[in-house]
């Protein structure tokens, strides 16, 4: 069999075109978001070719917007769900037909008030590999109503709890997150140290947490599962950081 990217090569795909698939970060804490270059790693596998979007740094595009047929909106705190809630809203605006996904911690415990508002599908947990699923599905036009881990108006999915660096299949075969069309890691935040100061790269080497803590929105999602990211997927995407710049790593781990 021919690999993905080769066959998306020979086919018609309408969201293999540039611009047609745009991934949106709303609020990640002042480093280069995670939620835009772990999905884009996956989804460059499997032959596609999104474009990013950091709404804390970057203004946003409207004639972008209205060139985009899927977008997927990142929101790991409530403070990106808040302002995802608005940049959907202008794209309801500028651009009615465009298929909107939330994905991430609080697109699953909020998902019945997002579908019946402005989403029209929701991606929660381990959400990379759903979200190709999707993305293909949309991309052949088929129905994507009861793929595994993916919420819509017509059925609330649970959360995508594999593991995703352990599949077997080749699109989903460990990727390195993909951070080369985000802002450049200058015009992050910044570690002030002895006087000096360092370019910040960020990392999480796994997902999930082991704890329940009742005031955590981890728990729902999670319930107590904990997965690891590969140590050759995390060291190489810190080497890529250092490379770009950075001079000290801050790690995300939520069970760290």
């Amino acid at each position: 069999m021919r690999p993905i990217a080769e066959r998306r090569r020979n086919e018609v795909s309408y969201l293999s075109q540039p611009g047609a698939i745009m991934l949106v970060s709303c609020y990640e804490l002042g480093h280069q978001p995670i939620g835009i270059a772990q999905p884009t790693g996956f989804l460059e596998q499997a032959g596609f070719a999104p474009v990013g979007l950091d709404i804390a740094l970057e203004h946003i595009d409207e004639s972008a917007l209205r060139l985009a047929r899927f977008v997927g909106i990142s929101v790991p705190m409530h403070t990106a769900l808040r302002l995802g809630v608005r940049v959907a809203e202008l794209i309801r605006t500028v651009n009615p037909a465009c298929h909107i996904c939330f994905y991430g911690l609080y697109a699953t415990i909020n998902a019945e008030y997002l579908l019946q508002t402005l989403a029209d599908s929701l991606v929660g947990g381990e959400y990379e590999v759903p979200l190709v699923s999707l993305i293909e599905a949309l991309d052949r036009h088929q129905s994507f109503h009861f793929l595994e881990g993916v919420s819509s108006r017509h059925r609330l999915a649970a959360p995508s709890l594999q593991r995703v660096y352990l599949s077997t299949t080749p699109a989903i075969s460990q990727p390195i997150p993909s951070r080369g069309g985000l802002p450049a890691l200058d015009r992050y935040a910044r570690l002030e140290q002895d006087g000096s100061e360092r370019l910040v790269g960020y990392a999480e080497a796994s997902r999930g947490c082991l704890h329940r803590c009742l005031h955590c929105p981890i728990v729902p999602v999670y319930d107590g599962r904990f997965f690891l990211v590969p140590e050759a997927v995390v060291m190489e995407d810190i080497r890529r950081q250092v490379m770009a710049g950075a001079t000290h790593i801050t790690f995300g781990d939520p069970d760290s």
